[in-house]
């Protein structure tokens, strides 16, 4: 390059830069400062917040994931859309952000870019590709660890695929959706292309916005304000009990039914009449259909509020909507027609207020915002479904997916869907959405047609009186939320844990409440749940989460409940019935990952010899390692103070079984606070066989050294194995044991959804959809003619008898538990068969995920991995097939 030219190109690179600067400026300007002290750890946002009480009260799961599909039909190119995926996670910090807790507060944390990691899974297109991403979008995420997003490639065919990314909630909204589905887009064609897919601009940061919003103002106060008096003397809607199942809790269901076309254009049409939007008119049908249902005048119905009203949040991905209660004055409102315009004009009244977050306003108004049966005031919710984003990928035909979801954050929602064609369906539908522990199937279907009978009126320009007398469910069962009687007099004395929840609610609640004292009517609410079962959980050393206080509500029923968890810890298992009156002497064992595929057979091996068990688990888990007889002891991977905490003086043996498989950086964080704690007796690590890395030869002995190339899990497990032996031996600290583990089976959920995502994956999802079940390459491993492929694997109950062993008779070293070798052939076959598939396995093909030509030895705990009857690997197989 001549001297000219190089000297063009380098001002042609400041150019860029400088312009770069200028609009980053002007971004700023845009958003308005961000508070000082932005260095650190940024607080998490109202709503955020919001999601983060849910997962602590137990009420996460898939409810808040956010599925974002798209069917791709051409050419695609699968290492370009990774590069474009990890780009734009590089670029949007929330999206590699994890939430754990400095000081008894979430924070949010910003990981380290990393690659993110797209799998690919073969399956039909139909039936097959369905269920794969239900079960995709179903599984959950761990905020504390992270990620918060998951990507997956759906291959059905050379030139026909199906892409899903999952985000949780605390990440993502809807807007976010679309600034995602467009910069992605443009990624990947400049990828294709081979070009920069830089954008110029740099993005705006949501730990910003979190920042500017709790920073306060005058005008939040004033907002506060407002709300409490609005909201001033208002009750949930009063929806029947008639056909609910208390059981169901949480689980959705939904109704829906046909609109004549046109629908959506008459709507538009009587809005536009009313000087109101398409929502505010379905907002209006909603009030309409509710009202002649319940004959309640004096309704309140929740609906989401945007906060992308500035320019610099436009392109801001990250949770930025806001629930505005609206109470319209519906007394003496004839029509429709007057209706609408009541809605319309509490609706604008309520945007002028919509800065206030919902968290602030349930908070102020502390008991109000529930009902005696603890139904919350904003039960009730409407909307108009707008047409899902689609990501447009260069050289392919791309449309919506629908991937519907089980769970539901309402009781009730009413909903016209426009029609498109990634729902599956031409033409408008309108909806409604229960939740089936509040709502039973008949009265929801008779909202529905009262509701679809509203928009087809008003669509016509029609305006037909209201019925005012609530005929449409004057047949069901009273309103739901009013308490069922205990049989007990208010005064009667306490007895048992009710005495503890009682003074637990006297002091964080400030009223000395009775038996039958409410939770909610002493001025309770979510965060004070989750306090509430925090302390109750360190006085009465019992499992309990804020979802049990919101549910069980008063010291008698919490108090009863706390009492048979009380005596289920002391009724021992059936297989440590003989063991408990030759329990040991010894101290407490300390087990971390008490809920997951190995801690739990942990703890059964435990119980069975007699120890007494410390379990480490989340406190939404605590109740699952209750009936285990062992005691739960609150804690999480990413919280360091909580692993430190569990190591107490009574501890004479930890086993640290826990692990995030996808963040190594938390995974070594753990085991440094966990060695922090650790003052005496042993110390057991489960490790992995990827810790050996690619040795050269296909043997692989004990003490093996490591060879790359090492996978980030392998390296995380290594570096964990390298602290332990520095720590191992110090300041009376005992002996340590690090036992490297392959693939492990048995029957526990955790387990079942290793076989069907993990390494074993492809084949699993492969023979499901009776797909060919394509094996690798058999070839020989350098050093050894063996042409074998396959996998090492243990049972998880073979490999707890080993780590129990470990824990009492350290064997000072690192050790293999190994239950045998299957090849990827037999393993197939046998996969094919349980399933009762139609797949054949074709070998040879490209997969590359499935290169384990090693074998391991396990000499030193031979002796204790001698499989037992039921611990061959195909009963384990069946075992979880048949969860």
């Amino acid at each position: 390059m001549s001297g000219t030219a190089s000297e063009a190109a380098r001002q042609e690179a400041l150019l860029q830069r400088a312009r770069r600067r200028s609009a980053d400026a002007r971004a700023r300007r845009q958003e308005g400062p961000a508070p000082a002290g932005d260095d650190g750890p940024a607080p998490l946002s109202h709503a955020q917040h919001r999601m983060w009480l849910m997962e602590r009260l137990g009420r996460g799961g898939a409810v808040y994931n956010v599925p974002f599909a798209t069917r791709v039909r051409g050419s695609f190119d699968a290492e370009a859309f990774g590069r474009a995926l990890t780009g734009l996670v590089r670029r949007h910090e929330v999206l590699r952000t994890r939430y754990g807790r400095r000081g008894g507060e979430p924070c949010q944390e910003v990981t380290e870019v990393r690659q993110v990691p797209v799998r690919t899974v073969d399956a039909a297109a139909g039936e097959a590709a369905r269920q794969v991403l239900a079960e995709e979008a179903a599984r959950g995420f761990d905020l504390a660890a992270g990620p918060v997003l998951r990507a997956l490639h759906v291959r059905h065919a050379a030139d026909d695929h199906t892409l899903l990314l999952t985000f949780h909630h605390i990440a993502v909204d809807g807007g976010s959706l679309d600034v995602i589905a467009r910069e992605l887009g443009e990624r990947y064609r400049a990828e294709v292309a081979g070009r920069d897919a830089e954008p110029e601009r740099a993005a705006p940061r949501y730990a910003d916005f979190a920042r500017r919003e709790r920073a306060g103002s005058q005008a939040l106060d004033e907002g506060l304000a407002y709300w409490t008096g609005r909201l001033a003397g208002a009750r949930p809607v009063p929806l029947p009990q008639g056909g609910a199942e208390p059981g169901g809790r949480g689980e959705a269901r939904t109704l829906s039914v046909p609109l004549p076309p046109g629908t959506a254009e008459g709507l538009r049409a009587t809005g536009r009449a009313h000087r109101a939007t398409l929502f505010t008119v379905v907002l209006s049908a909603a009030f309409a259909a509710l009202l002649e249902a319940t004959g309640e005048e004096d309704l309140v119905i929740g609906c989401a509020s945007s906060h992308r009203d500035t320019a610099g949040a436009r392109d801001l991905v990250g949770l930025c909507v806001n629930t505005l209660p609206v109470r319209p004055v519906l007394s003496g409102a004839g029509d429709t027609h007057a209706l609408l315009e009541r809605v319309r004009d509490a609706l604008l009244e309520a945007q002028r207020h919509r800065h206030v977050p919902f968290d602030l306003m349930v908070e102020r108004l502390g008991a109000a915002a529930r009902d005696a049966g603890g139904n919350p005031l904003v039960g009730v919710t409407a909307d108009v479904l707008a047409p899902p984003p689609v990501l447009r990928l260069a050289g392919a035909e791309c449309e919506p997916v629908d991937v519907p979801l089980d769970g539901v954050k309402f009781g009730l929602g009413l909903y016209l869907d426009e029609g498109t064609a990634g729902r599956g369906q031409d033409g408008p539908r309108c909806l409604v959405r229960y939740d089936r522990g509040r709502l039973g199937e008949e009265p929801a279907r008779r909202l529905l047609d009262g509701f679809a009978e509203v928009l087809a009126s008003l669509a016509a320009g029609g305006n037909r009186p209201l019925d005012t007398a609530g005929r449409r469910l004057q047949e069901m069962d009273g309103a739901a939320g009013l308490p069922a009687p205990s049989g007990a007099p208010a005064d009667a004395e306490l007895h048992g844990a009710a005495t503890a929840v009682a003074e637990v609610f006297a002091e964080l609640l400030g009223e000395h409440p009775g038996p039958e004292g409410d939770f909610f009517l002493l001025g309770g609410h979510s965060l004070l749940a989750v306090r509430v079962a925090e302390r109750l959980r360190e006085r009465l050393h019992v499992p309990l989460t804020g979802l049990d206080v919101l549910e069980q509500r008063t010291p008698r029923a919490l108090g009863a409940l706390l009492d048979e968890r009380a005596r289920a810890r002391r009724r021992p298992p059936p297989r440590a019935a003989a063991a408990a009156g030759r329990r040991s002497a010894a101290g407490t064992v300390l087990v971390t990952g008490g809920t997951g595929g190995v801690g739990a057979f942990v703890l059964r091996e435990l119980a069975a010899r007699g120890r007494p068990v410390r379990a480490l688990v989340r406190p939404e888990s605590a109740h699952l390692v209750a009936a285990e007889g062992v005691e739960a002891a609150e804690g999480d991977l990413a919280d360091a103070d909580s692993l430190r905490a569990a190591v107490t003086d009574d501890v004479t043996a930890v086993i640290h079984a826990a692990c995030t498989f996808t963040s190594p950086d938390v995974d070594v964080a753990a085991m440094r606070a966990l060695l922090d704690g650790w003052r005496r007796g042993s110390f057991v690590f489960v490790s992995s066989v990827d810790a050996y890395g690619r040795p050269s030869a296909a043997d692989v002995a004990e003490d093996t050294a490591p060879q790359e190339p090492l996978t980030p899990y392998g390296r995380a497990k290594l570096a964990c194995e390298r602290m332990l032996w520095e720590a191992a031996g110090t300041g009376g600290r005992g002996g340590a044991a690090v036992v490297r583990a392959p693939i492990v089976w048995g029957p526990h959920p955790r387990l079942r959804d290793q076989l069907r995502w993990g390494a074993t994956g492809a084949l699993f999802q492969a023979a499901r959809a009776g797909e060919p079940v394509v094996l690798p390459a058999t070839g020989a491993v350098p050093a050894s003619g063996d042409r074998w492929s396959g996998a090492p694997w243990i049972h998880a109950a073979a490999l707890a008898r080993a780590l129990v062993t470990c824990a009492e008779r350290p064997p000072q070293g690192t050790v293999n538990a190994i239950g045998g070798h299957v090849g990827w052939e037999e393993f197939a076959t046998e996969l094919i068969r349980l399933l009762g598939s139609s797949s054949t396995v074709v070998a040879g093909g490209p997969a590359p995920g499935l290169l384990h030509r090693h074998r391991y030895r396990a000499e030193a705990l031979a002796e204790e991995l001698v499989p037992r009857p039921g611990e061959d690997w195909r009963s384990a197989i069946a075992a979880m097939l048949a969860l």
